[in-house]
């Protein structure tokens, strides 16, 4: 997406028409619907430029910017070499503190560019122009100081301002990284903010007990699980289970969140109370044992349980077995949630990945380059190609892990060979010929296998002649 010139599309013109322009002019793949109430503050924005300083058909800013797969849009950003600005546009009366908080959250975003940040806010119904302070404060700012700021002689930024972000730079995770996580140095989607208001709202109103979200890895579900956390230990002790997790991860806020009492899945036993906890949150629910979440539900059927867990539903139901999930979903009154802003992981591999444990109905027009697959036609010529993904960079994992699932970790390239157990049943899943039993199968240890590579990925099929054309005609 490219900048525009604003005094251009505030000139007076039929709204289809605009949001034609507007389109062609930014470069953007869907024209946007612009709101008339926007397009009301903008020109009274632009009059209130033209009085102050000359020249102001020669400004250029990316308009009604939104960071991909985060939801977090910015009314206008002018970028340069050095210096970002930011204008927020509003036409009714807002709050200051409303008006802190988003000025706040938007230079936490721009922040990844290494540049001087001056945020603005113009409320068109009062003529009221604020700008945020080094110090965090919302005080009346001058149009000559905005026009200043404007004219900075630094030259403008002309590429696509999308190549500037990268979604993943602002998805922590609270295990590898506390200190950010506590020193409160991320924001949530806004998917994840609604999901977390529904809960939140649901059990203050006690319209429940059970609550569950799924997503994908990467969506940024124990994250949002944390937020939780902390929310809720404000006023009350809450617990967090762990699942497949060793206690040396969370020591640090172990030590740190008072209020926060963690446990591994391994810790519960028949005689674990934790009835006197205000909420339990269990992170990586998949991994847990039908054993253990009957433990949960029927020894300490007490206070709400919220469980986060990785999404299966494009694995083959008996692939699957009794998983977890089927158990979740016969708890009573169960409220589910589905997060679908991948964040982490490329959106490539995450569509390439589902595709391939269900192949599509119809042509598959997307394509995968940073998907390689090749063939080899016995186990030495499998070993030679995993070992020259080896030679660059790539992770090799020759089989899926041993029978247990572990927690999702990123690994920039990954290869895995693919033997000739794997084939497609009739319906288009992913199936195998060995089965352990207890929801372990050979297809769903490999999706959590496949879902840890986080840029690359590279599958050496051996000796699997069908599965190896099947997965060719996917990319």
């Amino acid at each position: 997406m490219k900048s525009v010139s604003v005094y251009a599309i505030t000139r007076n013109q039929n709204l289809k028409s605009l949001q034609k322009a507007e389109q062609h002019l930014s470069g953007r793949e869907y024209p946007l619907k612009i709101r008339e109430w926007e397009l009301a503050s903008m020109r009274e924005l632009i009059k209130q430029l033209e009085v102050h300083m000359q020249e102001v058909y020669v400004l250029s800013f990316f308009y009604s910017f939104q960071i991909p797969r985060l939801g977090k849009e910015f009314d206008l950003i002018q970028i340069k070499e050095n210096q970002i600005l930011n204008i927020e546009l509003k036409s009714g009366t807002v709050s200051d503190e409303a008006i802190r908080k988003q000025l706040i959250q938007n230079r936490y975003y721009l922040s990844v560019l290494g540049r001087p940040i001056r945020s603005y806010t113009y409320i068109s119904s009062q003529n009221r122009l604020v700008r945020l302070t080094n110090h965090d404060h919302i005080v009346n700012a001058g149009w000559d100081e905005l026009c200043a700021d404007l004219q900075n002689d630094s030259r403008d930024y002309e590429g696509d301002i999308e190549e500037l972000f990268q979604a993943e730079w602002y998805l922590i995770s609270p295990l590898e990284e506390p200190d950010r996580f506590l020193r409160k140095e991320y924001f949530l989607t806004s998917q994840q903010r609604d999901i977390e208001r529904q809960i939140l709202r649901k059990m203050k109103a006690k319209e429940g007990q059970y609550f569950w979200f799924s997503g994908l890895p990467g969506t940024g579900k124990t994250l949002l699980l944390y937020d939780i956390a902390m929310k809720l230990s404000r006023r009350r002790s809450v617990c967090i289970i762990h699942c497949g997790e060793s206690g040396k991860k969370w020591k640090i806020l172990h030590e740190r969140l008072r209020r926060i009492d963690f446990l591994s899945d391994t810790q519960i036993e028949e005689k674990t109370d934790l009835r006197s906890y205000y909420a339990i949150l269990v992170d990586e629910a998949h991994l847990l044992s039908t054993e253990k979440l009957k433990l949960l539900t029927e020894t300490n059927a007490v206070c709400p349980i919220i469980f986060s867990s990785d999404y299966e539903d494009m694995i083959a139901e008996e692939e699957l077995g009794e998983s977890i999930g089927k158990t979740l979903e016969r708890l009573p009154a169960i409220q589910t949630f589905r997060l679908t802003n991948r964040i982490r992981t490329n959106a490539e591999l995450s569509s390439f990945i589902q595709n391939m444990m269900h192949l599509p109905g119809k042509s598959n027009h997307r394509s995968y380059p940073n998907v390689e697959i090749v063939y080899a036609n016995n186990r030495k010529e499998a070993e030679n190609l995993l070992l020259g993904y080896s030679s660059r960079g790539y992770l090799s994992k020759e089989e899926a892990p041993e029978v247990k699932i572990a927690a999702v970790r990123d690994v920039e390239r990954l290869a895995v060979l693919l033997d000739e157990r794997y084939y497609y049943d009739g319906n288009g899943y992913l199936r195998s010929a060995r089965y352990y039993g207890h929801g372990m199968s050979d297809v769903r240890l490999l999706f959590h296998t496949l879902n840890q590579a986080k840029e690359e990925l590279a599958l050496v099929v051996m000796e699997n002649e069908k599965l190896y054309s099947s997965l060719l005609e996917l990319i």
